[in-house]
C-alpha cells in the first residue's frame, strides 16, 4: 500500500512538472510570435498612425510628463471606410483629442470624470472616423494620472472595432482570455459545490477558499485584458472593471492567507495564518474606503500592500514547524506570482504573463480533487466505523439479555407474588427498568448521561440481590457525574465481577464503584473482592467478549479507554476513562 501510494505521489509530481513546462513553452511562443504579427492589411485594412510630431510637457505636481502627439488622418480610402474608427488603449492616462479647432473627445469632461476616486484605470478611447475627417490633423493631449505610471507609448490605430478584436486583441489575448475565464468560472464552481456535499466544517472550508482564491485570480487577470475591455466597450465600464480588478488583487493576496489557515494534513488551523489574514481583510477594506474618499490612489498602494501580505505569509509560518502543504502552497503562489511580474517588466505586458494562473488552475484541480478524495474515504471510513459500532451494540445487547437470566428472575417473581407480594412489586418494577434500558440502548445513537446509566446498573444489581440475597453487597462512591459515556457501560462490568465472583461460588461478593473527575477525564473504576482473573486469557469466554465490546464502544464513541487490573490475591479493578472535553455540558446529577 505504502509503495503505491508512493508511485502516485511521484505520479503526481511529474504531472506537475509536465504542467509546468507546458506553460512554459507557451510563454516563450508569445514571446516569440506576438499577436501583432497578424496584422494584414490585406485581409482587412487598417493603419498604424505614426506621429509627424511629438512635444513633451513636465507635470510640476508629481513631475510626470505629458504628452501632445500630432499627426495627419489617412487621406479618404480604404482606411476611412464605413466602421473605421481612431482607436487607442490607454492605463491611468487622461487623454484630450482635437481634430483641428474641434474637441473629439475629453477625459476631464463632466461625463468622462467621475469615478472611484476620480482614477481613469485601463480603458479605451475609440472615436469615429468620418470622411470629412480625411487629411485633417489630430492633436492628442495624453496626461499619466500618476507620477509613477509606465513611461510607454501608446499606438494609434484606424481601425473597424471588429477588426481590431478578431485580428489583433483576441489573438494577443487568447490564452489569457482562456485561462482567465476557466480560472474564474473552475473557482466560482467549486466554490458553490460544497454547500451540496455532506463535508465537516474543515473540508468546506479548505476547499471553498482554494475556489475563491482560483475564481479571483481569474477576474484579476481578466479586468487587465484589452480585449475583454473591448467586448465591453460598447456598456462604459471600463474604469469599473479596472477597480474590480484592483480589490480582485487585494482579496486573492488576503484570502491566500485564508487558504494557508486550512490546509494542514492534521486539520488543525494555523491560528498564526488567521490571524494575518483578518489583518490583511482590515487593511484591505482600508485602502478600498481611501480610494473611493479619493484620499490614497488605490493603484499605488498595490505594490506596498502585495510586500506587506508576502511578509504576513512568512510571520504565519513561523512559531512551528511549516506543514508540508503549507509550504507548497506558499512557495509556488510567490514564485508564479513574481514570474509574472518579472515577464511584466521585461514584456511591458501582462498579456504574456500566465505562469500564476496556469499555476491556480493547476493547483485546483489537483489540490481540489485531493480535497475530495480525502473527505469521500474520509465520509466511507466513518460509516464503515458507525456500522461496526452499531452491530458491537447489539452484540452487546444481546449478551446481557441472557435466556437463563430472564427466566431465573420470572420464577423468583412467581415465587415472590406468593409469599411476599410487595417485594414482588419491586423485583417486577426493578427488572422492567433493567430491560428498559437495555432496549433503549439498542437504539441510542450517541452517548448517555453517566446518572441514567448508573439508574440502570442499580436496577440490575436490585434484581441479583433477589437471587443472591445477603451474598451480593454493591457500595457507591460517586464523586463526580456531570459526563456522559456509551450505554451499557458501567452495568456490564458490574455484572461481570458478579458472574466472576457469586458465579464461581465464593463467599460474600463486595463490589464498590467510584467515579472522579481527573484533568479532564472522568474515571469510573469497579472493583471487587473476587478471586481475579487473566484477562490475556480465555479469549473465548463470553464475560471476557463483554468487556472487549465495552473497550471497543468506548474507543470508538468517545475516545475512552478501559484497563482491567487482576490481583493475585484476588480481585478485580476495572478503571475506565472517558475524555470529556468535546461534552456537551449540562445539567447532569447523579442518581
Amino acid at each position: 500500500m505504502k509503495h503505491r501510494r508512493k508511485i502516485g505521489n511521484i505520479f503526481q509530481e511529474c504531472a506537475v512538472l509536465a504542467v509546468f513546462l507546458l506553460g512554459a513553452a507557451i510563454v516563450v511562443l508569445i514571446h516569440i510570435n506576438p499577436g501583432f504579427k497578424l496584422y494584414s492589411r490585406a485581409v482587412n485594412p487598417f493603419f498604424i498612425l505614426k506621429p509627424d510630431a511629438v512635444t513633451e510637457e513636465i507635470i510640476s505636481d508629481y513631475a510626470g510628463i505629458r504628452r501632445t502627439y500630432t499627426f495627419t488622418l489617412p487621406e479618404a480610402d480604404s482606411a476611412t471606410t464605413t466602421g473605421a474608427r481612431l482607436t487607442v488603449y490607454l492605463r491611468h492616462t487622461i487623454a484630450q483629442f482635437y481634430i483641428e479647432n474641434t474637441t473629439l473627445y475629453n477625459d476631464l469632461s463632466e461625463e468622462a470624470l467621475p469615478h472611484i476616486g476620480k482614477t481613469p484605470g485601463n480603458y479605451w478611447i475609440s472615436i469615429p472616423v468620418r470622411p470629412e475627417y480625411a487629411g485633417k490633423t489630430v492633436h492628442v493631449t495624453l496626461t499619466p494620472v500618476y507620477a509613477n505610471v509606465r513611461d510607454e507609448e501608446p499606438t494609434f490605430m484606424v481601425i473597424s472595432r471588429d477588426t481590431l478584436l478578431t485580428m489583433v486583441e483576441l489573438p494577443r489575448d487568447g490564452l489569457m482570455l482562456g485561462l482567465g475565464l476557466t480560472a474564474f468560472t473552475a473557482g466560482l464552481f467549486l466554490s458553490l459545490l460544497v454547500f451540496a456535499l455532506p463535508l465537516n466544517g474543515h473540508e468546506k472550508r479548505r476547499i471553498f477558499y482554494l475556489g475563491a482564491v482560483t475564481a479571483t485570480a481569474g477576474v484579476w487577470k481578466l479586468s487587465g485584458l484589452p480585449s475583454l475591455l473591448l467586448l465591453l466597450d460598447f456598456l462604459g465600464i471600463h474604469k469599473e472593471i479596472w477597480f474590480a480588478g484592483a480589490v480582485s488583487y487585494l482579496f486573492l493576496l488576503m484570502l491566500s492567507l485564508r487558504v494557508l489557515a486550512v490546509l494542514r494534513t492534521d486539520g488543525r488551523e494555523n491560528k498564526r495564518a488567521a490571524a494575518c489574514f483578518y489583518l490583511a481583510a482590515a487593511l484591505s477594506v482600508v485602502l478600498m474606503l481611501l480610494q473611493m474618499t479619493g484620499i490614497l490612489e488605490l493603484h499605488q498602494a498595490l505594490i506596498w500592500y502585495g510586500v506587506t501580505v508576502a511578509v504576513l505569509h512568512l510571520v504565519s509560518l513561523t512559531g512551528q514547524k511549516p506543514d508540508q502543504m503549507e509550504l507548497l502552497w506558499t512557495l509556488p503562489f510567490f514564485l508564479s506570482l513574481g514570474a509574472d511580474l518579472l515577464i511584466y517588466l521585461y514584456t511591458d505586458s501582462m498579456h504574456t504573463a500566465p505562469v500564476f494562473l496556469i499555476w491556480c488552475i493547476m493547483n485546483l484541480f489537483m489540490r481540489g480533487f485531493s480535497f475530495f478524495r480525502e473527505a469521500i474515504l474520509r465520509e466511507r471510513e466513518l460509516r464503515i466505523k458507525e456500522e461496526e459500532l452499531r452491530d458491537a451494540k447489539v452484540k452487546t445487547m444481546m449478551r446481557q439479555i441472557h435466556p437463563h437470566f430472564i427466566y431465573n428472575t420470572l420464577t423468583s417473581i412467581y415465587v415472590l407474588c406468593m409469599d411476599d407480594p410487595k417485594l414482588a412489586m419491586q423485583v417486577i418494577q426493578d427488572f422492567t427498568a433493567y430491560l428498559q434500558a437495555n432496549f433503549t440502548a439498542l437504539t441510542a445513537p450517541d452517548l448517555i448521561a453517566f446518572p441514567d446509566e448508573l439508574r440502570h446498573t442499580k436496577a440490575y444489581v436490585a434484581v441479583e440481590s433477589l437471587r443472591y440475597e445477603d451474598k451480593l453487597k454493591v457500595d457507591y462512591e460517586i464523586g463526580h457525574a456531570a459526563f456522559r459515556l456509551p450505554p451499557l457501560t458501567l452495568q456490564p462490568l458490574v455484572e461481570n465481577a458478579i458472574k466472576h465472583g457469586l458465579g464461581k461460588g465464593n463467599g460474600q461478593e463486595q463490589i464498590v464503584v467510584r467515579t472522579w473527575a481527573e484533568k479532564e477525564r472522568a474515571v469510573i473504576q469497579v472493583e471487587d473482592n473476587g478471586p481475579g482473573f487473566d484477562p490475556d486469557e480465555k479469549k473465548d469466554d463470553e464475560h471476557h467478549i463483554g468487556i472487549e465490546n465495552v473497550r471497543d464502544r468506548l474507543r470508538l464513541m468517545c475516545g475512552g479507554t478501559l484497563e482491567v487490573q487482576s490481583r493475585a490475591s484476588g480481585g478485580t479493578v476495572i478503571t475506565v476513562s472517558i475524555p470529556v472535553q468535546n461534552q456537551q455540558k449540562g445539567a447532569l446529577s447523579s442518581g
